[in-house]
């Protein structure tokens, strides 16, 4: 029997190679999906967890005008720092650390 996530999303199968590569062996866990298909995992544990957020190429969404939202806000509140962010022929990407609390 497969385990599956929200909305029936299965984990490893459907997850994105680009989240695969860059959480590089570390545990990937679907956190969040979007009515676009876009997806965020929260990637290895404790103090080294951070999390991804992929978009699909076709979704419409940019998420360049998310990572300049992001840097505007910090000025004004605690928002995730952006570490990376990334496209390729199935999607985009960014890479933000976590922030200390729970959902």
């Amino acid at each position: 029997m497969r385990r599956s996530s929200p909305a029936g999303y299965t984990a490893e199968a459907d997850t994105p190679v680009a989240v695969r590569t860059l959480a590089a062996g570390r545990p990937a866990r679907l956190v969040w999906r979007n009515e676009l298909g876009g997806l965020t995992f929260e990637v290895g544990t404790g103090t080294e967890r951070e999390f991804v957020k992929w978009t699909p190429a076709n979704s419409g969404i940019d998420l360049r005008q998310e990572i300049s939202r992001l840097q505007w806000a910090v000025r004004w509140c605690a928002v995730p720092q952006v570490i990376g962010s990334g496209a390729d022929e199935a999607g985009s990407w960014i890479v933000t650390a976590a922030l200390d609390g729970g959902n």
